[in-house]
C-alpha cells in the first residue's frame, strides 16, 4: 500500500472549485511574438491578481500577494489554494499563465514582469555548495527545524544536534572546505517549515541510506537534548520515523537500524 505525507498529519491538499467552463487552452502558436512586454506597462501592484499556473507539472490556482526578485529570479508569494497555504514560486519555472475563469493563456513565466516589484532581496546564500548540494542541506535544516518549533518553543540545547548534523553531514559527504556553522545557524534559525515542506524534505533524505541516517541521529539528539521529551516531539518523531521508512522502502533503500 502506497502512504502519502497526509497520512502522518500533513495537510490534505485540494483543488478549489472553479467555474465550470474553464478549460486549459492549448497555447496558441507564436505567443512570444504577440506581446511586446517592453510597451506593457506596470500594473501597480500583483496583490489581488489571481490566476492558474502551469508549474512542477502540475496546474495550481493562485492568488497572488507579491512580487520579489532575489538575485536574479522573480519570485511570485501567493496563496496557492491548490495546496491551502501561502507559496513562493520562480517565475523563470512557471510554464503558462490562465484565466481561471475561461482558461485563456494569457502569457508564458515572463508574464509577471509587467507587474511592479515589491521587494528586491540579495540571493540565498550558497554557503560554497554546489545547487544539489545546497538543497540536501537545506531540507535537513527543515526537518530540524520543523522538529524544534513543534512544541511552540526553540530551545538553546537544539542548537547543539543542529550543528552537529552540518558537520556530520559535510564529513560524511566529503564536502570541500570547512562548513561556515554561524551562517548555515543563523539561516536555519530564521526557518519556519510547514508540514508539507517536512514532509517533502523527509523524502529527499529518504533516497540515500548514509543521509537517512545522519538525519536520524539528528532527530533523536534534537528530541532528547531539553531533557523532555513533550507530547507534540514524540509525536512527530513517531511520525518521522514512520514515514522516513516508508520513503526508503518506496526508494529500494534498506535502512540499517540506528543504534
Amino acid at each position: 500500500m502506497e502512504i502519502s505525507s497526509s497520512a502522518f498529519g500533513g495537510r490534505t491538499s485540494a483543488i478549489p472549485p472553479l467555474a465550470a467552463s474553464f478549460q486549459i487552452e492549448a497555447c496558441p502558436p507564436g505567443l512570444d511574438d504577440e506581446v511586446d512586454l517592453a510597451a506593457v506597462e506596470p500594473l501597480a501592484s500583483i496583490a489581488g491578481f489571481t490566476c492558474v499556473i502551469e508549474y512542477a507539472g502540475a496546474h495550481r490556482l493562485i492568488s497572488c500577494r507579491r512580487f520579489k526578485t532575489r538575485g536574479e529570479f522573480g519570485y511570485v508569494g501567493a496563496i496557492c489554494l491548490t495546496a491551502s497555504g501561502y507559496r513562493e514560486f520562480r517565475t523563470d519555472r512557471i510554464g503558462y499563465v490562465f484565466d481561471p475563469e475561461s482558461g485563456e493563456v494569457l502569457g508564458e513565466h515572463d508574464y509577471f514582469s509587467r507587474f511592479s516589484i515589491d521587494e528586491h532581496c540579495e540571493a540565498l546564500p550558497t554557503w560554497g555548495l554546489t545547487p544539489s548540494r545546497r538543497a540536501t542541506l537545506v531540507a535537513g535544516l527543515n526537518v530540524l527545524a520543523f522538529m524544534a518549533r513543534c512544541d511552540g518553543k526553540w530551545h538553546a540545547l537544539e542548537t547543539k544536534p543542529i550543528e552537529d548534523f552540518i558537520c556530520s553531514l559535510w564529513l560524511r559527504r566529503e564536502w570541500e572546505g570547512e562548513p561556515p556553522l554561524d551562517q548555515i545557524l543563523a539561516h536555519a534559525r530564521r526557518l519556519s517549515p510547514d508540514s508539507d515542506t517536512f514532509f517533502k524534505s523527509v523524502e529527499h533524505y529518504a533516497r540515500s541510506r548514509t543521509r537517512s541516517r545522519i538525519l536520524r541521529t539528528a532527530v533523536s539528539d534534537l528530541i532528547a537534548a531539553d531533557g523532555v521529551v513533550c507530547d507534540a516531539e514524540f509525536d512527530w518523531g513517531r511520525q518521522f520515523s514512520e514515514y522516513l521508512a516508508e520513503c526508503a522502502r518506496r526508494e529500494g533503500v534498506d535502512l540499517a537500524p540506528l543504534f
